[in-house]
């Protein structure tokens, strides 16, 4: 059995933020279900996870609650049969982890991590202009990533975006010969062309507003776009140019994507997959997560993680990540521990 780390404590942080006691006892029964939580180095979701957290448990020390829980490291790692730039990593027996998103999303979801703003008050008023920008037809979610000063991210769910996707692309879809160009009928091609322009538009004033005003200011924007469905698709770029990551999700670039996907489908069920926008304006498969809990990606990829992971482990404190939810805002000093 790996030792225990405490992820989360019921003391208010630096930040001011404190996780409730019920909140916590909710998150000890998702890390010992049969969804798995995975295990992340450093908050980074564009490269592959290192395995998944198990085991969890409450420990009262003092006044304050604490959640301990056991990482699991991936034990196998392999070279893909069918492609030997790829490596497969796994647990040695089939899982799933708990989504992204598990719930039905009928509006573009924006999600913001408050500690990448000056004050509350500031993370607020960001807030209340990208509602007018998007004439209220938006979901604001604060995301929290705990650490002294998380690099600046934008989480952007585009649940419209998934059904305009494919028509958008209906001309090129015929042309290649690919099946989905049937099903899709003219009238919806033409309603979902205006109803794309109309919202790039805006996801280019959202990503501005937010560029101005989220910190630290010397580190570069991460965008994060995630496209829903099945498999679901998440698209990495870090750029503070808004119109460099409006243009990254044009159709012609969404084609590629799609046409990547369709590749790896041909040898793998995939559940969810990752790209990220490099440095000669393309989408570049990064990882997938298969539908057995296999996690297959680039070499590339798994060098970035291995150096990364070899950097924290030689940090003071090392940053076991997997996002907050249910976190309260509190008005005291940091309690020392």
């Amino acid at each position: 059995m790996a030792e225990k780390v405490i992820i989360r404590s019921s003391n208010i942080d630096k930040h001011g933020d404190f996780v409730p006691l019920e909140q916590m006892k909710q998150y000890v029964e998702s890390v010992n279900g049969i969804l798995k939580i995975r295990y992340l180095a450093n908050h980074r979701r564009d490269i592959p996870p290192i395995g998944y957290f198990d085991n969890g448990e409450i420990f009262k020390e003092n006044n304050s609650y604490h959640v301990m829980v056991e990482p699991i490291v991936f034990l196998n790692r392999n070279q893909a049969v069918w492609n030997k730039n790829f490596i497969i990593e796994d647990s040695g027996a089939p899982l799933s982890y708990v989504k992204r998103n598990d719930e039905e999303i009928n509006e573009i979801q924006i999600s913001l991590d408050k500690n990448n703003f000056n004050s509350f008050e500031a993370f607020n008023e960001v807030g209340r202009k990208l509602y007018d920008i998007h004439d209220k037809q938006i979901k604001l979610e604060p995301k929290m990533r705990k650490g002294l000063l998380p690099d600046p991210q934008v989480v952007i769910t585009l649940a419209h975006y998934y059904f305009i996707l494919y028509p958008l692309l209906k001309p090129i879809l015929k042309r290649i010969g690919d099946k989905i160009a049937d099903d899709i009928a003219d009238d919806l091609y033409k309603a979902s062309k205006a109803k794309a322009k109309k919202l790039v538009n805006s996801l280019s004033d959202s990503i501005k507003l937010i560029r101005e005003d989220i910190i630290p200011k010397n580190k570069v924007l991460q965008t994060i776009f995630e496209i829903p469905g099945d498999p679901y698709i998440e698209l990495h770029i870090k750029s503070d140019d808004s119109n460099k990551i409006i243009k990254a999700i044009t159709p012609n670039k969404l084609l590629k994507v799609h046409q990547q996907v369709k590749d790896l489908q041909k040898n793998i069920d995939i559940s969810e997959i990752c790209f990220v926008y490099n440095i000669k304006n393309k989408w570049e498969f990064s990882f997938l997560i298969s539908k057995t809990g296999q996690v297959i990606g680039t070499k590339i990829a798994f060098e970035k993680r291995d150096k990364l992971i070899n950097r924290i482990n030689l940090s003071p404190t090392k940053a076991f990540s997997v996002g907050l939810e249910g976190v309260k805002h509190g008005t005291q000093k940091r309690r020392e521990s």
